[in-house]
């Protein structure tokens, strides 16, 4: 693979990694406020 094909599959995986924790956050978001709507 030459170096341009590498660094756009290195971009590609840290975009999806990026992604994956953003989506992760938004969840854990959505169940504290979830708790907390159900706690009030």
């Amino acid at each position: 693979m030459d170096a341009p094909a590498r660094a756009a599959a290195a971009t590609a995986a840290t975009a999806a990694a990026a992604a994956e924790k953003t989506a992760a956050d938004a969840l854990a978001a959505a169940e504290a406020t979830k708790a907390a709507a159900a706690r009030a």
